[in-house]
């Protein structure tokens, strides 16, 4: 899985692929740390889809404005991703979605499922209840074959079972398009 969203000058200057250390860092904190697992959940959003200004780390509120996500902060100031494109859909309200489907450069999705609100009546951060990294597998009954099968999989960076490891599911999912139109990943289809 391809997740990098950088130029080839800064990719080649990384000596280890951030993205995978990135995941094993909060993949192995222990699921009664939450608020640790949700600074490194943060932290891997703000490396791989920057926000325009501000860190995913100080966000309140996401709201979706036309064909765009923005990022609300305590102080009331907003800001949008840092590369636009890559927002692709959401579930839910625009005023309130449930949560936020990007899309890097090469063509891999990450679905950021937000928390619910406490209603304590104060402002707070938002809460990310999981991040869920798509992974495909590819099939093809001979070299020549140019109709390929593949399965999409998604893995739970925040969410794990008893024993700690990421829960991986494989299952069709909906969004609305930022045009407004279904937006549908389905477990199988064709490459």
């Amino acid at each position: 899985m391809n997740m990098l969203t950088f130029g080839k000058n800064e990719i080649q200057e990384q000596s280890k692929p951030f993205i995978a250390e990135a995941v094993f860092a909060v993949e192995t904190i222990s699921a009664n740390k939450q608020q640790e697992k949700q600074q490194k959940a943060k932290q891997l959003l703000d490396t791989i889809f920057p926000l325009e200004n501000g860190s995913h780390q100080d966000v309140t509120a996401y709201v979706i404005d036309y064909r765009h996500v923005m990022a609300y902060f305590k102080d009331g100031s907003h800001s949008g991703l840092k590369h636009p494109k890559h927002f692709v859909a959401y579930n839910g309200e625009k005023e309130d979605p449930c949560s936020i489907l990007l899309k890097d450069a090469a063509g891999s999705h990450v679905e950021v499922i937000l928390g619910c609100h406490k209603g304590t009546g104060s402002v707070e951060f938002i809460e990310i209840d999981d991040i869920q990294l798509e992974t495909c597998t590819k099939l093809s009954m001979n070299m020549n074959d140019t109709n390929i099968a593949a399965m999409r999989h998604w893995v739970s960076l925040i969410k794990g079972d008893e024993n700690g490891k990421p829960q991986v599911c494989s299952e069709d999912k909906e969004f609305v398009a930022k045009s407004g139109e279904d937006y549908s990943l389905d477990y199988c289809y064709r490459v």
